[in-house]
């Protein structure tokens, strides 16, 4: 399960947002990295079950998300 949009710091200030709920630290610093398609216009993350947001919600990324590891 992703959030994407079209603003990448939108999915930053999310990554943010589950980052500080969560108080990592340590070795994990952060929630997830955010994913950019290979159209260099659409972002997506990682959503996390506890943290819900007004972001595009979508099941999975299609595989053209992932062009360049094919």
């Amino acid at each position: 399960m992703y959030y994407t949009s079209t603003t990448k710091a939108e999915l930053e200030e999310y990554n943010q947002l589950v980052t500080d709920g969560e108080n990592y630290s340590s070795s994990t610093t952060n929630w997830a990295e955010v994913i950019e398609h290979p159209n260099g216009k659409n972002y997506a993350i990682f959503k996390h079950s506890d943290y819900d947001t007004e972001l595009t919600f979508v099941e999975s990324l299609s595989a053209d998300w992932f062009t360049n590891e094919i």
